[in-house]
């Protein structure tokens, strides 16, 4: 699954990965990040749960689906649960909802993907599910369905499914390559015009050097 890391979520996603719609990075520049689903279920008011399966979920990503007419009104997730699943080896965490402490989890640096983010938080009510099938950004996630994310957002892979996927985005990576090299072998012979250590004519990529 260590492959995972040399494609971005769009290659992947191009590759049969399926989105999960609106739900964003809080870092603007996250990198890769993937590992195995531990799914939550919880009201919109009930972080208690969500704190439990922090435990469940070591070098494993939480997917979280909020439930309930409050579930962009209230956090479930905050700068005190980032920290403390960073400390015990939690890879990130997804939530169809939102999330508060944004500038707490930044300088945390911990992977957290939400729908929205907005001050007052939730209760410990711990009365949620763990590891059942959830519904996160539209995409049903099961328990160790493989969930990766980036700067562009987050997708997930069935496990009965990844190695085609991977396959896929190899093919993917391997033709957007060639494209690339087409395009500059035809730019280095266009007229262009730079800006650049006082260049500002319009030159042959040639004339100008490297």
């Amino acid at each position: 699954m260590n492959i995972l890391k040399n494609f971005s979520v769009p290659n992947l996603c191009d590759a049969g990965a399926k989105p999960l719609k609106g739900i964003k990075p809080i870092l603007e520049n996250q990198k890769i990040v993937f590992g195995e689903a531990v799914t939550v279920k919880i009201s919109y008011n009930d972080w208690g749960t969500l704190i439990k399966a922090i435990s469940f979920a070591k070098n494993k990503i939480i997917v979280a689906e909020v439930v309930g007419e409050g579930k962009y009104e209230t956090a479930v997730w905050g700068g005190l649960a980032s920290l403390n699943a960073k400390i015990k080896g939690v890879r990130g965490v997804v939530i169809d909802g939102c999330v508060r402490d944004v500038e707490d989890i930044k300088a945390l640096k911990f992977p957290v993907f939400a729908k929205n983010f907005c001050p007052n938080a939730g209760k410990p009510l711990n009365l949620g599910e763990i590891n059942v099938a959830v519904n996160c950004g539209g995409v049903v996630v099961e328990p160790g369905d493989i969930i990766i994310g980036d700067c562009n957002g987050v997708a997930v892979i069935k496990k009965s499914s990844l190695q085609e996927v991977i396959e896929n985005a190899k093919n993917i990576k391997e033709k957007e390559r060639k494209i690339k090299e087409r395009v500059f072998s035809k730019f280095k012979y266009t007229t262009c015009k730079f800006i650049y250590k006082g260049v500002s004519n319009e030159d042959n990529i040639d004339e100008i050097g490297s």
